[in-house]
């Protein structure tokens, strides 16, 4: 049966379908000696489909991994630059993985990477899936700073808006503030924050959907199951249970408590006895 040449690249584990369609665009794809265009179809196993001239081999097993990407490390499998980059971190995984979607050079957290591209696109595409942020930020943001960065910002021709906003943690000098979306786009979380004033230390991505970092070091990878997966699109509700049942049981946030005004109150003074008369 032929399909469109880009969905077979997708399914083949070679790249997302975009990323596919960019290869045909450029010229880098042929289907029987002849430069592929975007439209045409061919049938994996009987058409020769060729991408930088080599041959596309028969289709690999679907695998899905989830990587919790360190500090200045680029989300991409290579770099001109020579940068730090997610192969460096994936030797043992024989399967051609990409990832899906992206983290900022210095954010850490949860990346999803497969082989499979039609999950990949139906995953980036779905606005129901929630993506979990925690952001470190100097000082303690008063309730209204917390309101207007739940309101959200015109970014470009997009209006970037938190599904929910929730202070997450106090500490002496620094807050954690979580930050949840469901947008099926890009996300600068980095610029939202300091647009609204915030003081951006570490932003991590705690969990996409119910999907999370627990038990997964900086560095380190884990392999899915693809019922685990495809529950990302068919059950997008259990990540927004998830968060509920955390926001549910977590403790009131206390805030330090710091001297008052004026300095520490000093013990009062007890007034000098009058000597006796005798």
């Amino acid at each position: 049966m032929k399909e469109r040449v880009q969905k077979i690249l997708a399914k083949a584990g070679l790249a997302s379908r975009r990323k596919a369609e960019e290869l045909i665009q450029e010229g880098l794809v042929t289907i029987n000696g002849k430069v592929a265009q975007l439209g045409d179809k061919a049938e994996m196993g009987k058409d020769s489909i060729k991408v930088k001239g080599k041959l596309l081999q028969q289709l690999e097993p679907p695998v899905y991994l989830a990587f919790n990407k360190p500090k200045g490390v680029i989300s991409m499998l290579s770099d001109p630059q020579g940068r730090s980059t997610l192969a460096d971190f994936l030797s043992k995984v024989h399967a051609r993985v990409f990832p899906i979607g992206r983290l900022d050079f210095n954010s850490e957290g949860l990346l999803l990477l497969t082989n499979d591209g039609k999950f990949a696109q139906d995953l980036q595409q779905r606005d129901t899936v929630p993506r979990v942020y925690q952001a470190k930020v100097k000082g303690h943001p008063e309730p209204e700073a917390l309101d207007r960065l739940s309101r959200g910002m015109r970014l470009g021709h997009r209006h970037i808006k938190p599904h929910s906003v929730r202070l997450v943690n106090d500490l002496a000098n620094k807050a954690v503030v979580e930050l949840v979306f469901l947008d099926s786009g890009a996300i600068d979380v980095k610029t939202l924050l300091e647009t609204k004033g915030f003081l951006v230390d570490r932003i991590v991505r705690t969990a996409i959907g119910h999907i999370t970092l627990k038990g997964l070091l900086p560095g380190r990878f884990k392999y899915l199951k693809s019922t685990q997966t495809q529950a990302l699109l068919d059950q997008p509700e259990l990540g927004m249970r998830r968060l509920k049942q955390e926001a549910e049981e977590a403790k009131p946030v206390v805030r330090p408590r710091g001297p008052k005004p004026g300095g520490p109150k000093r013990p009062p003074v007890k007034p000098l006895s009058k000597p006796s008369v005798k």
